[in-house]
């Protein structure tokens, strides 16, 4: 833990002042998006190399621009997923106000949206409608929370809604993590349900000397033009790739 705390700052710091400093001739040539991406992606892999994070994937991810949602474990899934490739995340108003990631998150372009105001999901449904004409790749996380990864809460639909009415394709993938023999459980230190602060946990998480991360992609996309019934039908495609898992 001594080593990857400064490793991570330093890499964060890093990072970011480059990507201030090549900003300006990036908008000038019209690559600030694909600069964006490039460094959140060279931050997503080099935050799961200091963390001792192994990533196996099964199956592919999706091909090209669509809603890709999964089940929720920490925000260990952010570093995950980007790290496959690029993304634009829907996330919980909280992360706004965090130290230095909140102002990070915002400048990726993150789409903040605030469960406990109901009205609130209509403005992100904007949101997310706006990056899916624009070709971006948006990841969901539709039960809302992370959980400990013993069950899949069930998905909500609001913020399907605008793939529903575009007829967009909807990619599903779902994640599980796991920890080496004399390790406490992945439930207990990498996934976060709230029983800590983000950095209580952060340093909780540091502690463990590997963790190995999977991806299990689905094969084809979903289209369906009723968000709830879509939303029923990611739910139990992720249940059936999480064994552990029972269906519901």
């Amino acid at each position: 833990m001594a080593v990857k705390a400064p490793l991570v700052a330093a890499t964060v710091g890093g990072l970011y002042a480059t990507w201030r400093a090549l900003r300006p001739p990036a908008r000038l040539v019209g690559a600030d998006a694909r600069l964006r991406g490039l460094m959140f992606t060279a931050w997503a892999r080099a935050s799961a190399r200091i963390l001792g994070i192994r990533v196996r994937a099964e199956g592919a991810p999706p091909a090209g621009p669509c809603l890709l949602v999964a089940n929720h474990l920490s925000y260990l899934d952010i570093a995950v997923l980007q790290a496959r490739h690029d993304c634009t995340f829907v996330s919980m108003a909280d992360v706004q106000a965090w130290p230095v990631m909140g102002r990070i998150a915002r400048e990726l372009g993150t789409v903040f949206v605030d469960r406990e105001r109901r009205q609130d999901a209509a403005r992100a449904a904007r949101e997310i409608e706006a990056a899916l004409r624009a070709g971006r790749t948006v990841v969901l996380f539709p039960e809302g929370r992370a959980g400990d990864g013993r069950e899949v809460r069930p998905f909500r639909s609001a913020l399907l809604d605008p793939a529903a009415r575009l007829g967009a394709p909807v990619a599903w993938a779902a994640l599980r993590y796991e920890t080496p023999p004399g390790e406490p459980p992945a439930a207990d230190v990498v996934c976060w349900t709230d029983d800590a602060s983000f950095g209580a946990h952060l340093l909780r998480l540091m502690r463990v000397r590997r963790i190995e991360a999977r991806i299990a992609y689905g094969g084809e996309v979903i289209r369906d033009d009723d968000r709830k019934r879509l939303a029923r039908r990611l739910e139990d495609a992720v249940r059936a790739r999480l064994p552990s898992v029972p269906t519901g």
